[in-house]
């Protein structure tokens, strides 16, 4: 197993309509969500940023959380099925709480998840836990990765890759590379 897939999860987002905020080398993106800097991350040269939307919490039902900003990376050249993409849900607040938010929306991208990897580890020196394996989509299998980053005291970044195996070939340096840049933005992380 290679070693992106041994360090990112299970997961994929409808992200909507988003519009592309980079195609170029050495952008930095800073994930800010509720006027916070949570942390930033240099996106792949030549893949675009789309930086998805944020709802305020006063559109939110009492009792909900807000909907985390999903951004997501591609490449511009993609010609295969992939998807990979960073969030910090507000509920998900310690890594412990990372199963759960996982096993509530796994369901909704991928059937029969098998998982072949666990492993903690550190992302710049943050605590951090990865999963990675398969899953079936619209009769489909896919991999996928998924990494849970605690950024801060009380924030989770998610970050996570679905995709055909060779999608997951051809990208890996840079998926490696993407992920080994997160680093927290919050004044305690």
């Amino acid at each position: 197993m290679s070693k992106f897939k041994r360090i990112v999860l299970a997961a994929v987002f409808s992200c909507g309509a988003l519009a592309p905020v980079a195609a170029a080398a050495g952008v930095t993106v800073t994930y800010e969500t509720q006027g916070r800097e949570l942390f930033s991350f240099s996106a792949p040269d030549d893949w675009q940023v789309h930086t998805g939307f944020e709802v305020p919490p006063s559109a939110v039902p009492e009792g909900e959380s807000p909907m985390a900003r999903i951004v997501s990376v591609l490449p511009v050249d993609i010609e295969l099925v992939m998807w990979t993409g960073l969030w910090a849900p507000p509920e998900v607040q310690r890594l412990e709480d990372a199963p759960d938010y996982v096993r509530r929306v796994a369901p909704r991208l991928l059937a029969e998840v098998e998982i072949t990897f666990r492993e903690e580890r550190e992302v710049n020196g943050l605590p951090a836990r990865a999963i990675s394996g398969t899953g079936v989509r619209d009769g489909r299998e896919f991999d996928f990765a998924l990494i849970a980053i605690q950024v801060t005291r009380d924030r989770v970044v998610l970050a996570a890759f679905i995709g055909e195996p060779e999608a997951h070939d051809r990208y890996e340096g840079a998926l490696i590379a993407l992920l080994n840049s997160i680093t927290s933005r919050g004044d305690d992380g």
